[in-house]
């Protein structure tokens, strides 16, 4: 019984860590087996037809082959042929073997653990003939089997199997009754075996929008276009001069835009005044922008007077009021910055 229980032990164990997928539903499939056949039988003082005996031999190689009818993925019917090899023995009236094969018949339940891995039990009977010389004994006995299978491909699998079958032969025709144990591997061809849809393609995420971007433009009039010498009212010149940077402004199209007007002079005439008049370009270039279209609350205005020039020292040394006048241009401006939000486009 020690060999009987490590073949159960390792087949259980085989069956919890092998994979295979269950066959498909309505197919057929046929293999065959090779393996290990064990006789359990007693010996020693046992009497029978043949006195008593010594079994010298339990073990024995055993195969056979199957087929079998898949209903669905956990009931099949399955049936076969088994040779289960022989047993030696001596005995008080000489020594001898018997040898014993069938066929079966049998309901086979499976159970699929997922991820590919199933296992499966079988249970039903066994019509057997034993030989022993020139004795024979037939009858039915019953069959328990379990195992595991293992997909090679998707039409191929591998299976491993314990199969016990109960009281073969008739202790007065031939002498003995032994129970059999067959621990084999087997390989299968399963019929009619679909590949599984492939799973349509998930649809490719849309590409996010690019966010939008914070854009400043800053355009630069000189104010001797715009304006005369010390005047804050708008020249021709100015006016024409405005129209062309109101079309440039429109090209720009920021979203939720504002502008900053700030008007500068030159360091001819008094701080104050100065200031004055830097304010006053800023506020009539604002204006007109406005006129020609621009949201009054979008725009402010600042006047920074001769706080920051461009010119530097480099007109210091320029001598006659007209010259300084000239060299000092530079100085007299109105800038505009137009800051918005703008979408990027690929």
């Amino acid at each position: 019984m020690k060999k009987t229980a490590i073949a159960v032990a390792i087949a259980g164990l085989f069956a919890m860590t092998a994979a295979q997928a269950a066959p498909q539903d309505n197919t057929w499939y046929a293999g065959g087996k090779l393996g290990w056949s064990n006789y359990q039988i007693g010996g020693g003082d046992v009497t029978s037809s043949l006195g008593s005996y010594d079994v010298t031999s339990h073990d024995d190689v055993g195969a056979g082959v199957f087929g079998g009818y898949q209903f669905n993925n956990w009931f099949g019917i399955e049936a076969g042929y088994d040779y289960l090899g022989k047993f030696d023995y001596d005995s008080s009236v000489g020594s001898g073997d018997v040898k014993s094969q069938g066929v079966q018949l049998a309901a086979k339940l499976s159970y699929d653990l997922g991820s590919g891995t199933d296992i499966y039990g079988k249970l039903g009977g066994f019509s057997y003939k034993s030989e022993n010389g020139s004795e024979s004994s037939s009858g039915v006995a019953p069959l328990l089997a379990f195992g595991t299978e293992y997909a090679i491909t998707r039409d191929w699998a591998a299976r491993f199997e314990y199969q016990w079958v109960s009281k073969i032969g008739d202790q007065d025709e031939i002498g003995f009754e032994p129970d059999n144990g067959l621990l084999s591997l087997g390989v299968s061809y399963r019929f009619g075996q679909v590949a599984p849809a492939a799973a349509p393609a998930p649809a490719p995420a849309p590409e996010p929008a690019p966010a939008p971007v914070t854009v400043t433009k800053e355009f630069n009039l000189s104010s001797d276009v715009l304006f005369d010498f010390g005047r804050s009212s708008l020249k021709p010149e100015g006016v024409a001069a405005l129209d062309t940077l109101y079309s440039q402004i429109q090209a720009e199209t920021p979203k939720d835009g504002s502008a900053l007007v700030v008007g500068y002079t030159d360091r001819i005439g008094s701080d104050a005044s100065n200031q004055v008049l830097s304010e006053k370009r800023a506020k009539t270039v604002a204006d007109y922008l406005v006129s020609k279209g621009i949201p009054a609350d979008k725009i402010s205005t600042e006047g920074r007077g001769e706080s920051s020039p461009v010119t530097g020292t480099q007109c210091d040394t320029v001598k006659g009021k007209k010259a300084v006048i000239a060299c000092l241009a530079p100085d007299r401006r109105v800038t505009i910055s137009v800051t918005g939000t703008k979408e990027v486009t690929e």
